[in-house]
């Protein structure tokens, strides 16, 4: 791969291909189209410019943005089932719906204070730089102790009930135990198959009935994100009077036995996903170039009607008569047009792509898109900057070994 920069193009030869890039084309060619905007969504068409671009700012995304996370995680109490690891673990996953701006870097090593002999951590966060959460659950039986008995003595009656159907139902067992064993000296297989599957449904059903009864009769058996608790510092209560919450409130932490109980203290500070994913703002962030798509000749009605019904992904379609390509855009490279005498031409456009965002819903995706664009802005004129100085003390040093050898 070779690079030569001039004044007006910067071309770039790779794999035995010329890649000119003139400023003054980019600018009149290049284009966004934006497709669908949702609350959370964003599909746009970019054109102009090169796969290495589309890449960059799609790692931009990914890995550049800041949002505010959960970062460390003191348990007090947890005698759940989950590990504290894991459990510090997904309450960093859950996002935080905070605007970052509001709030700077914290440093990373904490302020160390030595007290006679023993050393001392002190919490270097501030108003400024962090978000405090409680989280603390605990299971408990429900207070209707009426419905408790009542519920009791009907479960006595019907264990009494029980006792003496299962008497009769014993009798029955012994038998068919009898023809089963000889049914399996036979090598019926098929029945066996078939017992095994009734007596999965049996322990289905116990599971679901035993999950609905913990449901009815336990407080906080569910541990939510709607139940991290807000503790502003300092004059964030001014800063943020309708208070800070997840995203979304319906995300499961963990769920508890009577008994049980989670007790923690989280703070969340900004970050980027360079350094974690729980930082990235976006689910996902991807482009795929549009596809390009000829017909050679012209095909009759039968063969036409066949490329209809071919074609998954419904991309053509006959009007009039005539057999027209609808919506290139869903074609999916599949080749399967290619497989019958269609006389189809599937290929790339290498400058255009359709690229989408869907956001953590912290950070609206056409936000997320102009915050992208400012970085990359400011990555290239860092670059230039970089270059300029690499330059200047280049020609500095070859200045000084012409003087020293004259």
């Amino acid at each position: 791969m070779s690079i030569n920069v001039g004044k007006e193009k910067i071309s770039q030869v790779l794999d035995g291909e010329i890649l000119e890039f003139d400023p003054n084309n980019f600018s009149e060619n290049f284009s966004i189209e934006i497709e669908k905007l949702t609350k959370d969504r964003m599909e746009f068409v970019m054109r102009g410019i090169e796969a290495p671009l589309a890449n960059a700012f799609r790692r931009i995304l990914l890995s550049d943005i800041p949002t505010i996370a959960i970062e460390t995680v003191s348990i007090k109490n947890n005698t759940s089932v989950i590990q504290d690891e894991v459990l510090a673990h997904r309450l960093g996953l859950i996002p935080i719906n905070v605007d970052p701006k509001h709030f700077k870097y914290r440093p990373k090593q904490p302020l160390q204070q030595q007290d006679k002999n023993n050393r001392q951590e002190i919490s270097n966060a501030s108003e400024e730089n962090t978000l405090l959460f409680n989280l603390h659950v605990r299971c408990l039986k429900k207070t209707d102790w009426e419905k408790i008995k009542k519920s009791r003595e009907l479960l006595a009656q019907k264990q009494e009930k029980t006792k003496e159907m299962n008497l009769e139902k014993e009798d029955e067992e012994e038998e068919k135990e009898k023809k089963l064993k000889i049914e399996i000296e036979i090598g019926s297989e098929s029945e066996d198959e078939e017992e095994e599957s009734e007596i999965d449904e049996r322990a289905k059903e116990c599971v679901e009935k035993m999950l609905t009864q913990r449901a009815k009769t336990l407080i906080n058996h569910r541990v939510l994100s709607s139940d991290l608790v807000w503790v502003p510092i300092g004059n964030q209560q001014t800063t943020f009077p309708k208070g800070i919450k997840p995203v979304l409130p319906d995300i499961l932490i963990a769920k508890l036995n009577e008994g049980q109980e989670i007790d923690v203290e989280c703070e969340a500070v900004k970050g980027t996903g360079r350094e974690h994913a729980k930082w990235c703002p976006v689910c996902t962030a991807s482009y795929r170039m549009l596809p390009s798509i000829k017909l050679k000749k012209e095909l009759t009605k039968k063969v036409s009607k066949k490329l209809v019904k071919t074609c998954p992904m419904k991309v053509f379609d006959i009007e009039d008569g005539l057999l027209e390509i609808t919506n290139s855009r869903k074609c999916t490279m599949c080749r399967e047009c290619l497989r019958g005498d269609f006389g189809v031409e599937l290929g790339l456009v290498k400058n255009q792509f359709y690229f989408w965002i869907e956001s953590t819903g912290i950070i609206a995706p056409e936000e997320l898109f102009q915050q992208a664009l400012e970085i990359f802005k400011e990555k290239c004129l860092s670059l230039k900057n970089n270059l300029q100085n690499f330059t200047k003390k280049k020609n500095s040093n070859e200045n000084e070994e012409e003087m020293n050898f004259d």
